[in-house]
């Protein structure tokens, strides 16, 4: 339709324009009396032509033709022609014509030229971004080669020359100024590898091939590179043959990957020496690898790590609890479980594992470790054993200690009960002299419970040292049960004529330990100082103990006695079980000492005074209370 639009408005210019010249002459001929019909009809045709063409030109002629012969040819105001005046009108129509031929034939050079030149301007703005575009290709791929640390070659065979792109140079360690020629690769080329090089150069050029190969470089500054050429081989220009190829600079590649080996070697001899075994499952929980050979994995290949365990009656709570981790998709730690193969006997195993994903969280299976305990089990069994043995002895030995303590004990428990009936004799004499003496009567039986109390707290202390009971840890003042055990014995250190001392800490000393345990430890070292000054005769037999803090913020418990002490030779065997220096000593006493203060993290230590006599001495852990 534009088209369309565009034509039939050059003919309508055509025709306007011959229309202007027509009254522009009848003006001409009403105002300046002249006729300038036919100059004023060429400057219409002239424009016609110019403006619309071909067609729109002949239509211009035609009209003005016409117009001529109605306007000047006789008869006026009329078409007819007279034959004398038809070559007045051919003399018009020729010039006519000629100008609608000129016109037309510069309209169409200059519309050609104007193409031309819109064409130019288009061809010159397309090669301009052309060359923008080889630029930014050019540059980016300068930079991707950069980044990749590869860079590209040309190698024309006929005539050895080399094209090298800027990484290239780069990698090679020359300039980029530099002729590159095969000599240049060759000298920096590492000796070790030239002869290989050389070969490769060599079979490349004869068999025309693809070729790609790995070599190293030795750089001026003495460290090596290790670089990959790989090319195409094609036809060139001048039916000759020509390498595109690349040369990548894979040292970082090469490093990384022999780390790698050496990582998985070592992760390998990890797993080959260790006690423990790595284990894969598929998504049905079926062993799909193993890490090594096991006499508890042998051809288990293929079945579920459950199949052979022997536990799962004797402890179904356990393992309905593995289940539901398992179909939760939970990673497990050290699942413990017990497993018989091949009728061989009962291996203990710990298990640990976590699931696996793929890409789009879809569940593969478990991975994990698993371990052979079997030896550690049994040595838990056995330190347990030995525990309850330990608490048996310490249990006899407190028993033995009470014992020799017969006496004492007695004398502690006949004071309040004699106490008891000398009150309660007082007491019926008060009631019997009549109700003004009941408030005497009153503090009599006062007296008699508090005599009570007494021979109780006797009684229980004797009880808890002689009761067998597993261990007890609470919370207590260590103050406390040196008081406790040095009422105990009080007696035992009155008959034995020693002039005993207390020396507690003012400030608390709270410990978490088992109170019967550290009673046992303190009346132990007690009655070993009390031993000790049994045959002193020419000195006064002293006693101290005493409580404090120490450096370590510890508690500090010190026993010194100024008995016969014991000799150097003694002194790294008295906490030996079985050794002893008394005559009807049995030796555990110091043994048992040390182990119940060590399981509470403490230690127990001996040194000679500088005097006469010896000193115990033990440490125990503050509590802290949170």
């Amino acid at each position: 339709m534009a088209r369309i639009s565009s034509t039939l408005l050059r003919y309508v210019v055509a025709v306007l324009s011959i229309a202007a010249a027509l009254l522009a002459a009848k003006a001409s001929v009403s105002f300046l009396n002249t006729e300038p019909f036919v100059s004023l009809f060429l400057c219409s045709i002239l424009f016609s032509a110019w403006f619309g063409g071909l067609g729109p030109g002949l239509l211009a002629t035609a009209l003005a033709g016409l117009a001529f012969d109605y306007y000047l040819l006789p008869p006026i105001g009329s078409f007819a022609i007279a034959s004398k005046d038809a070559v007045r009108l051919i003399v018009f129509f020729v010039p006519a014509l000629f100008v609608v031929g000129l016109t037309v034939a510069q309209r169409n050079v200059a519309i050609s030229l104007q193409r031309s030149r819109r064409q130019l301007a288009v061809a010159l703005e397309e090669q301009r971004k052309t060359e923008a575009s080889l630029a930014r290709s050019e540059m980016s791929l300068a930079e991707a080669q950069r980044l990749s640390q590869t860079g590209s070659f040309g190698w024309k065979v006929a005539t050895g020359e080399l094209i090298w792109s800027a990484e290239t140079f780069r990698i090679f360690g020359y300039s980029p100024s530099v002729t590159p020629t095969l000599d240049l690769v060759v000298d920096r080329v590492h000796p070790a590898d030239r002869a290989l090089v050389r070969e490769n150069i060599g079979r490349a050029s004869s068999e025309k091939r693809d070729f790609d190969y790995e070599f190293r470089l030795l750089m001026p500054d003495g460290t090596e590179k290790r670089v990959r050429a790989l090319a195409h081989a094609a036809k060139d220009a001048q039916s000759g043959f020509e390498f595109i190829g690349a040369v990548m600079d894979i040292t970082a590649a090469k490093q990384t990957e022999l780390e790698l080996r050496q990582s998985e070697q070592r992760f390998r001899d990890f797993a080959e020496t260790a006690s423990d075994w790595f284990w894969e499952t598929d998504r049905d929980h079926r062993l799909i690898r193993v890490s090594r050979e096991s006499r508890i994995v042998r051809e288990g290949i293929g079945v579920a790590p459950w199949e052979f365990a022997a536990d799962r009656d004797e402890e179904p709570e356990k393992w309905r609890d593995h289940f539901a981790d398992l179909a939760a998709r939970k990673p497990f730690r050290e699942f413990r479980f017990r497993s018989v193969r091949d009728g061989g006997p009962t291996a203990h195993l710990s298990v640990s594992g976590k699931p696996v994903f793929d890409s789009a969280g879809e569940f593969l299976g478990y991975r994990g470790v698993a371990s052979d305990i079997t030896a550690r089990m049994r040595g838990e069994q056995a330190e347990a054993a030995l525990r309850s043995a330990q608490t048996d002895l310490a249990h006899a030995a407190r028993v033995i200690a009470l014992g020799e303590l017969t006496t004492s004990i007695a004398h502690e428990v006949n004071q309040p009960l004699a106490a008891i009936l000398s009150n309660a004799e007082a007491c019926l004499r008060w009631l019997d002299r009549g109700p003004d003496h009941v408030g005497s009567a009153r503090r009599s039986i006062e007296w008699i419970v508090k005599d009570v109390n007494r021979a109780a707290e006797v009684i229980g202390r004797v009880r808890s040292l002689a009761r067998k009971t597993d261990t007890e840890r609470k919370i207590f003042d260590i103050n406390e049960v040196i008081k406790e055990v040095s009422l105990l014995l009080r007696r035992e250190l009155a008959e034995n004529r020693i002039l005993f001392g207390l020396q507690l800490s003012p400030e608390q000393l709270i410990v978490r330990a088992d109170r019967v345990q550290l009673q046992q430890v303190i009346m132990n070292l007690l009655m070993n100082g009390i031993e000790a000054m049994q045959s002193v005769s020419d000195r006064p037999r002293e006693m101290e103990i005493r409580s404090q803090r120490n450096e370590a913020g510890d508690i500090l418990v010190v026993v010194e006695d100024r008995g016969i002490g014991f000799s150097s030779e003694n002194s790294e065997r008295l906490f030996n079980a079985f050794f002893t220096t008394k005559p009807r000593g049995l030796g555990l006493g110091l043994s048992i000492c040390r182990s119940i203060l060590e399981s509470h993290g403490g230690h127990l230590s001996a040194f000679r005074r500088s005097g006469p006599g010896s000193a115990f001495q033990f440490t125990l852990p503050l509590h802290q209370s949170e």
